[in-house]
């Protein structure tokens, strides 16, 4: 059986035309070329389009996915330990705040109960003014905690990107280097980002969802130019990020199982999942962000 080497379709002996593609036979320069030959190479084609497509790659990166793990991987090879005390402090510190706004805001209803009864029953008990203080602790708690919860991203992200230079990662020392050396331009930045993405949330969580993805470099910019603003900073992130949310939040929501494990395991998964994630979310964006850059200087 020979076969056309125009097409790789089967022809008859003796056949003139290829009956699919209407290829003359009788052109080739030589007839007798070994159907083996033809075969082998459109097999050979067509097992490289179907590789292709299993890469999964990461449109306009000229990498795969499992490439950009990969490299955080090994980045992080034996590097762990020393995510370990900021992950620590990040958790004990959350809990702690929250701990005593639960406190506060239990003492706060009780002596909000306890004035109501003591005007009713004329007995002595708490005052008006005793409730104020009350709320007010919970007040200042609850922006403790908001501010806890704004900075724990840029230092999970700072971490990442000395990990991937080779650098020791240590988030205490990122934390007091955002807060006293960056005059506030970072908390502001991601203050600013989580207070949009919560207003976008409000119609039906998707768009909330697409803007978080279009702010993700924000703190990468920050960090590589320390003159920019925060609101430039947010500007241009948005302006990276176009065409690329829905390939960044792939590569987030691809971690959806390791969350899951950290479920499980009570928190104690994110020893290995926070790094592992960060570093990745990092390697990904360090890489848009460098063919942002050639595509600049062209």
């Amino acid at each position: 059986m020979k076969f056309c080497p125009n097409c790789g379709s089967e022809i008859k002996e003796g056949a003139k035309f290829c009956p699919k593609c209407g290829f003359n036979i009788e052109q080739m320069t030589n007839p007798n070329a070994t159907s083996d030959s033809v075969k082998s190479r459109f097999e050979k084609l067509k097992t490289d389009e179907e590789m292709a497509l299993q890469l999964d790659q990461v449109e306009g990166l000229n990498m795969t996915r499992a490439d950009i793990k990969k490299e955080a991987q090994r980045k992080l090879s034996g590097r762990y330990g020393e995510w370990m005390k900021t992950i620590l402090w990040l958790v004990v510190g959350m809990i702690v705040v929250t701990f005593l706004l639960v406190m506060s805001f239990g003492r706060m209803m009780t002596a909000i109960e306890m004035t109501i009864l003591g005007n009713l029953y004329s007995d002595r008990g708490p005052t008006e003014f005793t409730v104020f203080l009350w709320f007010v602790v919970v007040i200042m708690l609850l922006i403790v905690l908001f501010l806890i919860a704004c900075l724990r991203k840029p230092v999970l992200q700072w971490c990442a990107i000395v990990t991937l230079r080779g650098q020791r990662a240590d988030g205490l020392k990122i934390f007091n280097y955002l807060v006293k050396a960056q005059k506030n331009r970072v908390l502001k930045a991601n203050v600013l980002t989580t207070f949009y993405q919560f207003c976008w949330s409000l119609l039906f969580v998707i768009p909330g969802v697409v803007k978080g993805a279009s702010y993700a470099m924000t703190n990468v910019l920050l960090e590589k130019n320390p003159e920019m603003t925060a609101s430039e900073a947010i500007n241009m992130s948005r302006k990276i990020m176009h065409g690329y949310k829905l390939e960044f939040l792939i590569m987030q929501y691809s971690f959806y199982f390791w969350q899951l494990l950290v479920g499980v395991t009570y928190g104690l998964a994110n020893f290995y999942v926070l790094p592992y994630q960060n570093v990745t979310e990092i390697q990904f964006l360090e890489s848009l962000y460098q063919r942002y850059q050639e595509n600049e200087t062209k």
